[in-house]
């Protein structure tokens, strides 16, 4: 597989400094490869009210740690679904909301 683009995983520790602070990121680049969302894949979700984007194959498994928000050209999205295959991790992800 040729992973010929970045994204950026973003760990989120919900531990602040103190009480009101807000969640800390942690933010890291990895090489994948994008892939568009199958049509089926993306009218079944829809029909749940879920709207796919992207899926990022990694090739790499430690490069996911059970991140839920990816950055993507500068843009941010939310992994909706992880798919861990024998050598490679698959993340479907959406639009993230301005809460995610």
């Amino acid at each position: 597989m040729i992973c010929d683009d970045v994204i950026i995983l973003v760990r989120e520790d919900p531990q602040g400094h103190g009480v009101f602070d807000d969640p800390q990121e942690t933010q890291y680049s990895c090489y994948c490869q994008v892939n568009s969302v199958t049509r089926s894949e993306f009218y079944r979700a829809k029909e749940n009210g879920i709207e796919p984007q992207f899926v990022f194959t990694l090739s790499e498994h430690a490069d996911y740690n059970g991140e839920k928000i990816v950055i993507y050209k500068e843009k941010r999205y939310r992994v909706i679904r992880s798919y861990v295959t024998k050598h490679s991790v698959e993340l479907t992800v959406g639009e993230a909301t301005t809460d995610a």
